[in-house]
């Protein structure tokens, strides 16, 4: 899958130019726009992601206002299961407030299934993934480069908390500008080798967990973890809890028992995914609202 170029999806192609030319004529600086685009990671020997590219309209501009009207974005990074309509759902809700997505494909460029069987060994090896979307992100003329959150789910959360200490921040290309980790295993932190959760980066960051994440078996592993840190990382991170929610509550239609070694504390069995509804509605409107200002 190559970056969008010249055609259907391009604003050089012919639909594109009609469409990008009746957008001025109507005020607004192109239509909400869906692309599917690649990039290339970080790796010493990088591979091409693939990714959904999601860019609200905005009203147009003059020339010299162009810097200043460019848009903030956050890249979403989906869980072990691979990409999934939950990240649709948070793009959508950002997208409507003038927010920028991206949303990765981690696992196909690796070949990988998804699954607990079927995801990477480490954290790590995906970092240079998130640096290869950030600076994708960066270089683009609509995006301003210093207002880019990161929000991950499972998998991609705990990837997204460790990217907030300045000691992954530092190897993986910088800190973001705001981070939304959800249902990120809080028990494996200062617990599990390679998970070290100190030395925040000086940004924002808002933990959201489900009371019944079997992971965790504990509906305050995220307010117990930001108690656990040291005054000045505490400061910077809020925590939300959601009631009645379990791991995976704002994956739409989901309700199914999977086998994780991560899970119950990494004792491992059998861990219940299911939605509700309510909770991710309402975890939509809490990432608008937390990136709309932590972002602006």
């Amino acid at each position: 899958m190559a970056q969008a170029g010249a055609g259907f999806n391009s604003k050089n192609g012919p639909l594109g130019r009609r469409l990008g030319q009746d957008g001025l004529r109507s005020g607004m600086r192109g239509f909400p726009s869906r692309s599917f685009v690649a990039f290339p990671s970080q790796h010493p020997e990088p591979l091409t992601i693939a990714a959904r590219l999601m860019v609200p309209a905005t009203p147009t501009v003059p020339a010299a206002e162009t810097e200043r009207a460019r848009l903030p974005a956050v890249i979403l990074l989906h869980g072990s299961a691979g990409p999934s309509a939950r990240e649709a759902g948070y793009a959508q809700a950002l997208n409507a407030v003038g927010i920028v997505t991206l949303e990765p494909d981690q696992w196909a460029p690796r070949g990988l299934a998804g699954g607990s069987e079927g995801r990477p060994k480490t954290f790590a090896e995906t970092m240079p993934d998130v640096a290869g979307a950030r600076a994708y992100l960066a270089a683009r003329h609509d995006v301003d480069a210093s207002r880019i959150g990161l929000m991950g789910f499972s998998f991609g959360g705990v990837t997204s908390m460790l990217l907030a200490t300045r000691a992954f921040a530092g190897r993986f290309g910088g800190a973001f500008a705001a981070y939304m980790p959800v249902y990120p295993a809080c028990w494996t932190y200062n617990t599990v080798p390679g998970q070290d959760f100190a030395g925040l980066v000086d940004a924002p960051l808002l933990l959201v967990t489900g009371a019944l994440d079997q992971y965790d078996d504990d509906p305050e592993a995220g307010p117990k973890l930001a108690a656990s840190l040291a005054p000045q990382d505490r400061a910077r991170l809020r925590t939300h809890v959601f009631a009645d929610a379990h791991h995976c509550f704002d994956m739409p239609g989901v309700d199914v028992v999977v086998k994780d070694p991560f899970c119950h504390r990494g004792r491992g069995g059998e861990v219940t995914m299911r939605c509700n509804p309510q909770a991710m509605a309402a975890s939509h409107a809490l990432s608008a609202a937390f990136f709309s200002e932590a972002l602006r």
